[in-house]
């Protein structure tokens, strides 16, 4: 039975205010409504709110919502200077280093070298690859016993 939040506060309000604990009230509740309605640990986090005064059933409202990263104005602040590190970029976005970090990979990005780049290498980059092995492999072959070629 799927019971809501605000009839498990209330009755954890009627059993404090009879005096039950906080154990016995979450066993009531259990008996009445199911075994997975309410769990102990559940009924002494509000016995405990009700002990310091606040009898309210409604929970605390959140300071901030957490902040969601933009795709196109993180792009743009590694695109202007892709040597920042993620330190920089969570002051900079008001989130943590990691959301940062995993954002940017979500995004394609690796730090390497002290600057993002993208994780997967362009035509161009695989080009310049097979030529640099190339001509290690042709040096190689010319003069097998030099340091240098």
């Amino acid at each position: 039975m799927d019971v809501s939040k605000e009839l498990v506060r209330s009755c954890f309000l009627y059993d404090f205010k009879l005096g039950l604990s906080a154990s016995a009230s979450s066993r009531r509740i259990c008996q009445a409504f199911g075994d997975s309605s309410v769990t102990e640990h559940m009924a002494r986090h509000w016995f405990q709110k009700f002990r310091s005064g606040d009898l309210s059933l409604s929970d605390k409202a959140r300071t901030v919502r957490p902040q969601a990263l933009d795709d196109e104005t993180q792009q743009a602040a590694i695109e202007e200077d892709s040597s920042q590190t993620c330190g920089e970029l969570s002051r900079q976005f008001n989130t943590s280093s990691e959301k940062v970090r995993l954002h940017l990979h979500s995004l394609g990005k690796m730090y390497r070298l002290s600057k993002w780049v993208p994780n997967t290498l362009l035509e161009v980059h695989k080009q310049q690859q097979a030529a640099a092995c190339l001509s290690l492999l042709s040096c190689h072959i010319a003069h097998p016993y030099s340091i240098r070629c």
